[in-house]
């Protein structure tokens, strides 16, 4: 192709027709430019392809674990709100004083019962490396950042820690001391070793109260925490089904 229009150019040279010749050079730059222009944009297009192609499996990598990480959320809330009531139930009995019923036993037993929260990171991962930049949807992104940096991050660094340095300091210790281990049908108890005694301690009813407030917290922080996912999930949801 270029040794043809080299010998059109050499053709009207040698005819002494300058006007043509500078004519046809004029044309023959803009055709190259037109294919160059044509060029970068199969490439610029070829490009965007699969941007939006990686956007899309981060987005659904995204939401995978999402639904996994709202699963372990709705366990930990459930098990939480339990302890919750246990902690309750045994303040009433040691705050009334009630005469020692075995029932109870399970109601020790949630000093030291809580669920560790355990979200799912390997998207994020991913999305930190890439999808920042890739994924369009600014309120994705935002709403990706604030959910894995803030929300769990309180979770796993504030709240859980909190839980594991009374259960070491505090909870651990008082247990060993004032109580015996048991488990019946899978449930777990903590038997007084001098229930007459125990309930008039006052590190028994400070330590429950304490725990309380702890999981009453951490509660609070489980639920905010769990909106936002769904509304995130919500929001990576429609904008899944705009790329399909």
């Amino acid at each position: 192709m270029i040794k043809f229009f080299r010998n059109i150019r050499q053709k009207l040279i040698n005819q002494g027709k300058t006007t043509n010749y500078f004519k046809y050079a004029i044309g023959e730059i803009v055709l190259v430019v037109i294919g160059i222009l044509i060029a970068l944009q199969i490439n610029n297009w070829n490009e965007q392809r699969k941007s939006y192609k990686t956007e899309f499996e981060i987005l659904e990598s995204l939401q995978r674990d999402l639904q996994l990480t709202k699963l372990e959320l709705e366990n930990d809330i459930k098990h939480n709100e339990l302890s919750k009531l246990k902690l309750e139930m045994a303040l009433e009995v040691i705050n009334k004083k009630l005469v020692y019923n075995p029932e109870n036993d399970t109601l020790f037993g949630a000093i030291s019962s809580w669920e560790s929260p355990l979200p799912t990171f390997t998207a994020y991962e991913i999305f930190k490396n890439k999808g920042i930049e890739i994924i369009r949807n600014k309120k994705i992104t935002e709403g990706v950042i604030n959910l894995y940096e803030s929300d769990f991050n309180y979770l796993i660094n504030d709240y859980d820690k909190a839980e594991w340095a009374i259960y070491q300091n505090v909870s651990n210790p008082f247990k060993l001391k004032y109580f015996s281990y048991s488990t019946k049908n899978e449930k777990f108890y903590l038997i007084p070793n001098d229930y007459n005694k125990l309930i008039e301690n006052p590190e028994l009813r400070n330590l429950f109260t304490m725990l309380q407030s702890v999981r009453n917290r951490g509660l609070i922080s489980y639920r905010l925490t769990l909106k936002n996912l769904i509304d995130l999930s919500l929001l990576i949801e429609e904008e899944i089904h705009k790329l399909k």
